[in-house]
């Protein structure tokens, strides 16, 4: 299944057998205009972004390296802030195992639009590597990634302006939120191949991913992503086309790629908590009334009896009020997941809200970043954002890969899940009820109109043919077939 090629590895660490390498002589930081890597004493060294180009606006891939190190652990610090707001901090802290032997870890980080940008490598006191950027860096161009052992070749096949990236094969992540500032990959078979579930997670993550020439044999597994030419996986495509600057220029430019930024708003614009209800304010004044009456009579004809019996009465009514009327959690919590399917593999856009009722801390597991310019820390224990009393955030949780339930197959929609599917609805064509788990359907004109305000509004921004369904805590998206998936889109 695809989805065990593309399966991630986010936030893991991996150990590599001790070898001794002269490459490692370097003893001074790095930072090269423009790319983000850092590399510093003992082999230690920081890459963000592909191929050290960070997309700022995006997911980027993280990867670090150290060796024959003890416990170290990586600071990234961020200020998003401007002048109008003065510094908006971000930051990131993950930590690495010591042990002997090169170690990487590799990661995902959310890089917003910034003014500086700056990371360390500490290990028992000593920095390993640092590095920083300013606003110059803060590139949000997509970027056109090649494999291959000629990528000048190619750079024709974009445009002038174009952020064109050398990338070597083993580089490539598996993970399809390290794609999400990539607007294409082009792979001629030259170079070294890359790995299936690299190109299968940048597809699905929402590139275009052309395959250009006859590719030899021994990457005869990425040709199968393309089928006999072209087919959705995911949010994105695999495409073949011949080995000509001309052919894979005009690929690029039919291409229009899903805007996942406005599909995030469209599931977040509806509220996803409400605040608690407070008493209404009639009921309360007349409660206050009514005691203050009861009070008055007490001190004046009951004398110290009566003032006992009202300040006792002030307690219970007290607690019996907070007990009613106290809301059920400090923090109310709740999340919707819209899946963009192609294929077999789906790209999963999450977003969690959180409101506070108290001044304190709310927190998600994993990766997340907020959807309004929060200061917030991401280590191992998730996402956290400091917030006053009374207040909520939404944050957009990191893109993650899962199977389809909802699929065109042979031109017709299929339910591949386990659970029903309720009110699908494709867009052009109208409602078509709902889907039982294993059944499939061909596609008719039906009413016009979404089931719901959110659906019409996802629906406003996917092409002609997108069918939308909704499932238990989820909404399902199937992008509209090619020809070579299977039938013409409706």
């Amino acid at each position: 299944m695809l989805l065990l090629w593309a399966r991630r590895r986010a936030g893991g660490a991996r150990r590599r057998p001790h070898r001794p390498a002269l490459a490692w002589l370097v003893l001074v930081a790095v930072a090269v205009a423009g790319s983000a890597r850092g590399q510093g004493a003992d082999g230690a060294r920081v890459i963000l972004g592909l191929g050290g180009k960070l997309v700022a606006g995006a997911w980027n891939p993280l990867e670090v390296t150290v060796r024959d190190a003890a416990a170290t652990t990586l600071e990234v610090r961020i200020d998003e802030g401007d002048l109008v707001t003065g510094p908006r901090i971000v930051r990131y802290r993950a930590s690495l195992p010591g042990g002997s032997g090169v170690s990487v870890f590799d990661d995902d980080l959310y890089v917003p639009a910034f003014q500086t940008l700056s990371w360390r490598l500490v290990s028992a006191g000593r920095v390993l590597a640092s590095g920083s950027l300013g606003a110059r860096e803060a590139d949000g161009r997509p970027l056109q990634v090649v494999v291959s052992a000629d990528p000048g070749a190619w750079r024709a096949a974009y445009p002038s302006d174009a952020r064109v990236v050398d990338v070597a094969a083993p580089e490539l992540p598996a993970r399809a939120a390290a794609y999400d500032g990539v607007a294409s990959l082009l792979i001629d078979g030259t170079a070294a191949s890359p790995r299936t579930a690299s190109v299968a997670a940048a597809a699905a993550g929402g590139a275009e991913v052309l395959l250009a020439g006859a590719l030899p044999a021994s990457q005869a597994g990425l040709a199968r992503l393309a089928g006999s030419g072209v087919s959705r996986l995911g949010a994105g495509e695999v495409r073949r086309v011949p080995a000509s600057v001309g052919a894979a220029s005009r690929a690029l430019a039919d291409w229009h790629e899903q805007d996942r930024g406005a599909l995030l708003a469209a599931l977040a614009a509806t509220p996803l908590v409400r605040s608690p209800r407070s008493a209404p304010q009639p009921l309360v004044l007349s409660l206050a009334a009514a005691y203050a009456l009861l009070a008055l009579l007490s001190l004046r004809f009951g004398g110290t009896p009566g003032v006992l019996a009202t300040v006792a009465l002030a307690l219970v009514l007290s607690v019996a009020g907070w007990r009613l009327m106290r809301p059920p959690a400090a923090v109310i919590s709740a999340g919707r997941t819209l899946m963009v399917g192609g294929g077999e593999l789906a790209l999963g856009l999450s977003v969690a809200e959180r409101l506070t009722l108290p001044a304190g801390e709310v927190s998600v597991a994993g990766a997340a970043r907020p959807l309004t310019p929060e200061p917030y820390l991401t280590d191992a224990g998730g996402t956290h954002v400091q917030l006053p009393r009374w207040h909520g955030v939404t944050l957009a949780l990191r893109p993650s890969l899962g199977q389809a339930a909802l699929r065109y197959q042979g031109g017709r929609l299929r339910n591949a899940g386990t659970t029903a599917l309720r009110d699908v609805y494709v867009v052009g064509m109208g409602a078509q009820g709902d889907l039982a788990a294993g059944a499939s359907r061909a596609v008719a004109p039906g009413e016009e109109g979404a089931a719901s305000p959110m659906m019409a509004r996802l629906g406003a921004l996917l092409p002609r043919g997108t069918a939308l369904a909704e499932g238990p805590q989820r909404l399902w998206v199937a992008l509209p077939p090619t020809i070579t998936d299977g039938g013409t889109p409706p």
